[in-house]
Protein backbone atom coordinates (compact mmCIF):
# COMPACT_ATOMS: atom_id res chain seq x y z
CA UNK A 1 0.00 0.00 0.00
CA UNK A 2 2.59 2.31 1.07
CA UNK A 3 4.73 2.01 -2.20
CA UNK A 4 1.74 2.75 -4.64
CA UNK A 5 1.75 5.87 -3.21
CA UNK A 6 4.96 6.52 -2.62
CA UNK A 7 7.32 5.11 -5.27
CA UNK A 8 6.40 7.89 -7.82
CA UNK A 9 8.53 10.72 -6.50
CA UNK A 10 11.03 11.92 -8.47
CA UNK A 11 13.65 11.56 -5.69
CA UNK A 12 12.70 8.04 -4.88
CA UNK A 13 13.12 6.80 -8.80
CA UNK A 14 16.17 8.14 -8.65
CA UNK A 15 17.64 7.14 -5.12
CA UNK A 16 16.03 3.85 -5.42
CA UNK A 17 15.03 2.47 -9.02
CA UNK A 18 16.23 -1.31 -8.49
CA UNK A 19 14.00 -1.24 -5.38
CA UNK A 20 11.13 0.24 -7.15
CA UNK A 21 10.99 -2.12 -10.09
CA UNK A 22 11.59 -4.96 -7.48
CA UNK A 23 8.47 -3.99 -5.23
CA UNK A 24 6.31 -3.00 -8.64
CA UNK A 25 6.58 -6.87 -9.42
CA UNK A 26 4.29 -7.60 -6.10
CA UNK A 27 1.79 -5.45 -7.10
CA UNK A 28 -1.39 -6.81 -8.41
CA UNK A 29 -1.68 -6.63 -12.25
CA UNK A 30 -5.00 -4.79 -13.63
CA UNK A 31 -6.96 -5.62 -16.63
CA UNK A 32 -9.06 -3.91 -19.05
CA UNK A 33 -12.87 -5.35 -18.88
CA UNK A 34 -15.63 -4.93 -20.74
CA UNK A 35 -19.19 -4.36 -19.04
CA UNK A 36 -22.07 -4.16 -21.22
CA UNK A 37 -24.87 -2.88 -19.99
CA UNK A 38 -28.52 -3.30 -21.41
CA UNK A 39 -30.83 -0.47 -22.65
CA UNK A 40 -34.17 -2.49 -22.97
CA UNK A 41 -35.28 -4.87 -20.35
CA UNK A 42 -38.32 -7.42 -20.70
CA UNK A 43 -39.29 -9.12 -17.86
CA UNK A 44 -40.00 -12.34 -19.04
CA UNK A 45 -35.96 -12.48 -20.41
CA UNK A 46 -35.53 -13.21 -16.46
CA UNK A 47 -32.58 -15.81 -16.31
CA UNK A 48 -31.25 -15.27 -20.08
CA UNK A 49 -27.97 -13.45 -21.19
CA UNK A 50 -29.07 -9.98 -22.29
CA UNK A 51 -26.39 -8.93 -24.29
CA UNK A 52 -26.57 -10.15 -28.55
CA UNK A 53 -23.36 -8.03 -29.29
CA UNK A 54 -21.59 -10.97 -31.54
CA UNK A 55 -18.36 -9.83 -30.80
CA UNK A 56 -18.50 -10.09 -26.81
CA UNK A 57 -18.00 -12.84 -23.97
CA UNK A 58 -19.76 -9.99 -21.59
CA UNK A 59 -23.01 -10.87 -19.97
CA UNK A 60 -25.76 -9.34 -18.28
CA UNK A 61 -28.42 -11.69 -16.45
CA UNK A 62 -32.05 -10.19 -15.01
CA UNK A 63 -32.75 -11.77 -11.85
CA UNK A 64 -35.67 -12.83 -10.52
CA UNK A 65 -35.72 -9.77 -7.89
CA UNK A 66 -35.41 -7.44 -10.92
CA UNK A 67 -31.40 -6.92 -10.67
CA UNK A 68 -29.41 -7.57 -13.61
CA UNK A 69 -25.95 -9.20 -13.03
CA UNK A 70 -22.99 -8.40 -15.25
CA UNK A 71 -20.16 -10.50 -15.89
CA UNK A 72 -17.14 -8.52 -17.48
CA UNK A 73 -14.90 -9.78 -20.86
CA UNK A 74 -11.51 -8.99 -20.13
CA UNK A 75 -10.21 -7.68 -22.97
CA UNK A 76 -6.48 -6.84 -22.41
CA UNK A 77 -4.13 -8.77 -19.49
CA UNK A 78 -1.46 -10.03 -18.92
CA UNK A 79 1.85 -10.46 -16.78
CA UNK A 80 3.58 -7.11 -16.62
CA UNK A 81 1.57 -5.50 -19.47
CA UNK A 82 -0.82 -3.76 -17.78
CA UNK A 83 -3.07 -0.61 -20.06
CA UNK A 84 -3.94 2.29 -18.40
CA UNK A 85 -5.94 5.56 -19.55
CA UNK A 86 -8.12 4.39 -22.32
CA UNK A 87 -8.86 6.81 -25.09
CA UNK A 88 -10.46 5.98 -28.09
CA UNK A 89 -11.08 8.85 -31.36
CA UNK A 90 -13.42 10.87 -28.91
CA UNK A 91 -14.29 13.56 -31.93
CA UNK A 92 -15.46 11.14 -34.66
CA UNK A 93 -16.69 7.67 -31.65
CA UNK A 94 -17.90 9.18 -28.48
CA UNK A 95 -20.92 7.63 -27.70
CA UNK A 96 -20.87 5.22 -31.35
CA UNK A 97 -19.56 1.54 -31.26
CA UNK A 98 -15.87 1.69 -32.03
CA UNK A 99 -13.28 -0.61 -32.52
CA UNK A 100 -9.72 0.95 -31.36
CA UNK A 101 -8.97 2.29 -28.09
CA UNK A 102 -4.96 3.55 -26.76
CA UNK A 103 -3.33 2.75 -23.85
CA UNK A 104 -0.60 3.49 -21.94
CA UNK A 105 1.32 -0.29 -20.72
CA UNK A 106 3.23 -0.53 -17.91
CA UNK A 107 5.69 -2.99 -16.98
CA UNK A 108 5.66 -3.34 -13.30
CA UNK A 109 4.01 0.16 -12.84
CA UNK A 110 5.96 1.78 -14.86
CA UNK A 111 5.23 3.43 -18.38
CA UNK A 112 7.44 2.47 -20.76
CA UNK A 113 5.31 1.88 -23.99
CA UNK A 114 2.41 2.90 -25.77
CA UNK A 115 -0.78 0.35 -26.74
CA UNK A 116 -3.54 0.13 -29.49
CA UNK A 117 -5.95 -2.26 -28.97
CA UNK A 118 -8.97 -3.37 -31.29
CA UNK A 119 -11.34 -3.94 -28.57
CA UNK A 120 -13.71 -6.60 -30.69
CA UNK A 121 -10.73 -9.03 -32.16
CA UNK A 122 -8.21 -8.25 -28.59
CA UNK A 123 -5.48 -7.85 -31.02
CA UNK A 124 -2.84 -5.23 -29.73
CA UNK A 125 -0.42 -3.15 -31.38
CA UNK A 126 2.84 -1.68 -28.96
CA UNK A 127 5.10 1.11 -29.33
CA UNK A 128 8.22 0.82 -27.09
CA UNK A 129 11.64 1.93 -27.04
CA UNK A 130 14.70 2.03 -24.88
CA UNK A 131 14.94 4.26 -22.23
CA UNK A 132 11.44 5.82 -23.30
CA UNK A 133 9.18 6.60 -20.50
CA UNK A 134 5.17 8.29 -22.51
CA UNK A 135 2.34 9.39 -20.57
CA UNK A 136 -1.01 8.59 -21.73
CA UNK A 137 -1.89 8.53 -25.07
CA UNK A 138 -4.07 11.15 -26.66
CA UNK A 139 -5.44 10.72 -29.85
CA UNK A 140 -5.41 13.29 -32.71
CA UNK A 141 -7.30 12.51 -35.77
CA UNK A 142 -5.56 13.41 -39.34
CA UNK A 143 -7.66 16.01 -41.00
CA UNK A 144 -8.58 13.61 -43.57
CA UNK A 145 -9.36 10.79 -41.93
CA UNK A 146 -11.42 8.47 -43.64
CA UNK A 147 -11.21 5.49 -41.16
CA UNK A 148 -11.45 5.00 -37.06
CA UNK A 149 -7.69 4.93 -36.45
CA UNK A 150 -6.25 6.87 -38.81
CA UNK A 151 -4.18 9.53 -36.60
Amino acid sequence: FEFVYNYLYLANLRANWDEVKRQAEKAPQPEARRYVLPLSIDKADTGKNLVTLPYTTATATLRSDETIWLEPEVIFSGPRHAFEFPQINYRKYVGKPYTYTYGLGLNHFVPDRLCKLNVKTKETWVWQEPDAYPSEPIFVSHPDALEEDDG
